[in-house]
């Protein structure tokens, strides 16, 4: 009877491990991805209040893009084995991960976002699907953090170098039309100034996750031509950003139109725009002169 007293008591003491070890890699790192989600979401609702509607206007302020990255981050992860159990280096991870997010500071989350898409890539090199969903975690970060961040730093030159683009378009289609530091139009007369969120930078970073996020959901792997790929989708936000800059240069009426009217609405939903949030500041551009 002592014999089996002790039996039991030794199979007691293992049980736990037993049941630590059938939790599943991808449960934690599914878990992991809605940490960070969460997370995000409840630092922007404290920039804005701290009731329950505030959540509800932060959700509704992220753009559409911003949601397509994790579903397909969420997606990728779920595609993984589900009787596949999760390794220390998972645990250690996760945990690791998720206690960024206790750091008091709004960045936290974008921080935590962005070691999680960097130990996921290092740690999973043979893991196609994990290293995908690690990629869009990147560029959710850089979209969301780190190219404001670079924005903050380089903007001016970037904003000056729009106002040059759309500023010598002007020049050669309409006389006595040009630009001057970030401001195109006329001299002395109506002129618009380019603000922050209407640069090209931004719809460059949001493009760039967008284009990221669909390419992972089709296939995990890099192949050669991605490189020319995401050189195309630079190139055509570009181009959609200076277009619009170059009709809200031509009359009051145009930039009514693009700047508040039915070509902000469209703007919003056909470009890439924002940065993934609406910002408060006037959006594309304020009018000066006459």
């Amino acid at each position: 009877m002592a014999w089996i007293s002790s039996h039991s008591a030794v199979q007691a003491r293992a049980a736990p491990l037993t049941a630590i070890g059938t939790l599943g890699r991808r449960e934690v790192l599914l878990w992991l991805a809605f940490i960070l989600f969460a997370n995000q979401v409840l630092s922007l609702q404290a920039e804005i209040d701290e009731t329950l509607p505030a959540i509800a206007q932060a959700l509704l302020s992220r753009n559409i893009i911003y949601y397509l990255g994790w579903y397909s981050v969420a997606t990728l992860l779920f595609a993984g084995p589900a009787d596949q159990p999760a390794s220390r280096s998972d645990l250690a991870i996760a945990l690791g991960v998720a206690s960024l997010n206790l750091v008091p500071v709004l960045s936290s989350a974008w921080l935590a976002t962005t070691a999680a898409g960097l130990l996921l890539l290092i740690s999973r090199p043979r893991d196609n699907k994990i290293r995908a969903a690690a990629a869009v975690l990147l560029a959710l970060a850089f979209n969301g953090y780190w190219g404001p961040k670079l924005f903050s730093v380089f903007g001016y030159y970037i904003l000056r170098a729009d106002a040059v683009l759309v500023g010598s378009v002007l020049a050669a289609t309409q006389p006595g039309m040009g630009w001057h530091d970030t401001v195109v139009g006329t001299a002395g007369g109506r002129s618009v100034l380019i603000f922050n969120p209407c640069s090209s930078f931004h719809n460059i970073s949001l493009g760039l996750l967008c284009w990221v996020a669909v390419t992972k959901l089709v296939r995990t792997s890099w192949v050669r031509g991605d490189a020319a790929v995401a050189a195309a989708v630079c190139a055509a936000m570009i181009l959609f950003n200076a277009t619009r800059l170059y009709l809200m240069a031509l009359s009051p009426a145009h930039y009514a139109y693009w700047h508040g009217g039915t070509g902000e609405h469209l703007r919003s939903g056909g470009s890439t725009s924002g940065g993934g949030r609406r910002d408060g500041s006037p959006a594309a551009g304020s009018e000066r002169g006459r």
